[in-house]
C-alpha cells in the first residue's frame, strides 16, 4: 500500500531529473513572497528537465500568497511538500475554526486572506477553494541520496515512525550530533537559519546552513533553507534561496517586499 503522507508520483520524477543530469532546486520557505520568488526562478534559469520542489510555507506574512500558490501548482516543473502553515491555514478555515484567529492574527493569516480578494467573504470562499490543493501536499519526499521534509525530523524516534506533525514542526534535525538517515541527506526549512544561534547553533555568516555532522559519503547530514524571508531586521539580510541537489550550488533573492503580519 503506497504511504499516503508521499507522492510516489513526484519522488520519481524527481529521481528520473537527478539520473538524468538535470537539476533539481530545493526552495526554502516562500511565505507569500511572489515577487522575489520570480526573481529566484529566474536566476535559476532551468533548462529543459530540470525541476523545482519547494519544502512548504508557501503562503502567510508575506504580499502575494495566492500569487504563489498559482505559481506551484499550475507549473508542471514547479512542486512542493506542505510546511506548518499550509496545515494552520486548513485548520483554521476547516476542522478547526477556533483556530481562525490564532492563524489569521498571529502567523500570517491575515496577509493569506488579502491576497484571496476583495471582501472578506470572498476572501474567505477562495482560501477554502486552495485547501484542496494544499491539503494534498506530500509531507515528505524521498529519493536515493535525499530527503525532504518542511521541518526534518526528531532525533529520538526512526524515521519511519515519525508523524506529519514531526515532519512539520520538530526542531531538532539541525541539533543532531548524528546523521538521523547515513545515506540521505536530509534537507528542511521551518526554522530560519539566522535564529539557530538561539537554539545553541552557530548560524552561518550568510548563505543556507549546512550540518557540521557528515553522511558516509562525506556531506553533510542535513541542510536548512529557509533564509528568514520574514524577518523584520534587516540586519539579518531576510532572503529567499534555493540548493541544487545535483550541485550544491546556491542563489539566493533578497527581500523586496515588506512584511504584512
Amino acid at each position: 500500500m503506497n504511504p499516503t503522507h508521499r507522492d510516489l508520483g513526484l519522488e520519481k520524477a524527481l529521481q528520473e531529473a537527478l539520473d538524468g543530469g538535470s537539476s533539481v532546486w530545493a526552495v526554502g520557505d516562500i511565505h507569500g513572497y511572489r515577487e522575489e520568488f520570480e526573481i529566484l526562478l529566474d536566476k535559476l534559469e532551468l533548462m529543459e528537465g530540470d525541476m523545482v520542489i519547494c519544502v512548504g510555507d508557501l503562503i502567510d506574512r508575506g504580499p502575494d500568497s495566492q500569487g504563489v500558490l498559482c505559481i506551484v501548482s499550475e507549473s508542471d516543473r514547479i512542486f512542493s511538500i506542505k510546511g506548518n502553515h499550509e496545515l494552520l491555514m486548513s485548520i483554521a478555515l476547516g476542522d478547526n475554526p477556533r483556530r481562525e484567529d490564532f492563524w489569521i492574527d498571529r502567523v500570517g493569516g491575515r496577509a493569506t486572506l488579502d491576497s484571496m480578494g476583495n471582501s472578506e467573504q470572498e476572501k474567505r470562499k477562495n482560501a477554502r477553494l486552495w485547501l484542496d490543493y494544499t491539503d494534498s501536499l506530500p509531507t515528505e519526499v524521498i529519493l536515493n541520496r535525499f530527503r525532504l521534509a518542511h521541518s526534518g525530523y526528531r532525533a529520538d524516534i526512526p524515521l519511519d515512525e515519525q508523524t506529519d506533525e514531526d515532519r512539520l514542526k520538530s526542531r531538532e534535525v539541525f541539533r543532531a550530533t548524528f546523521p538521523l538517515d547515513p545515506h540521505r541527506q536530509i534537507i528542511a526549512g521551518h526554522t530560519p537559519v539566522q535564529m539557530l544561534s538561539n537554539f545553541e547553533v552557530e548560524s552561518p555568516e550568510g548563505g543556507i546552513w549546512r550540518s557540521p555532522v557528515p553522511l558516509e559519503d562525506g556531506r553533510p547530514s542535513a541542510v536548512l533553507l529557509d533564509t528568514g524571508i520574514v524577518l523584520r531586521d534587516p540586519t539579518h539580510r531576510p532572503r529567499i534561496s534555493a540548493y541544487d541537489l545535483q550541485t550544491g550550488q546556491v542563489e539566493e533573492v533578497h527581500r523586496i517586499n515588506q512584511v504584512l503580519t
